[in-house]
C-alpha cells in the first residue's frame, strides 16, 4: 500500500503528552490496538462524525515513511481508515494544523491534493 500522506485528528490539549514522551502513543492504541488514520478526502467527514464533542483539534500530517509499523486498511461507515498497527516517532509527524468549528458547530476541513 502506498500512501502519500495520513492524518489523525487529537484534542489540542493532549499534544503537549506525545512531544514529552517522544511517541505518538494514544489511548486508542491501548484500546483498539491500532492508531486509525485516514486519508485527507475523509478528514471533514471523520472531524464531524467522530469529533463533533471537541472545540479544538489538531489536524496531524503523518509521513508514512516514517512509520516502522504496519499499516492496514479498514471500511467502515463508507471511510477508509488506515490502521497504525503500533506508536510511532513524533518525528514521523510532519505538520499539525489547529482545527476549530464554524460557527454553525461544524468542522470545515478541506484537503487539496496535488500530484
Amino acid at each position: 500500500m502506498e500512501y502519500d500522506l495520513l492524518f489523525t485528528l487529537i484534542d489540542k490539549d493532549h499534544w503537549k503528552n506525545y512531544t514529552e514522551t517522544g511517541f505518538y502513543s494514544p489511548p486508542e492504541l491501548t484500546e483498539l490496538g491500532y492508531i486509525q488514520c485516514f486519508e485527507g478526502k475523509y478528514a471533514e467527514t471523520i472531524a464531524n462524525l467522530h469529533y463533533n464533542e471537541f472545540d479544538n483539534l489538531l489536524l496531524l500530517i503523518i509521513d508514512p515513511l516514517r512509520i516502522h509499523e504496519p499499516i492496514k486498511k479498514e471500511k467502515s461507515d463508507d471511510v477508509e481508515f488506515l490502521n497504525v498497527q503500533g506508536k510511532f516517532s513524533i518525528d514521523a509527524i510532519i505538520d499539525r494544523i489547529p482545527v476549530k468549528k464554524s460557527k454553525k458547530g461544524d468542522f470545515n476541513i478541506r484537503i487539496k491534493h496535488f500530484d
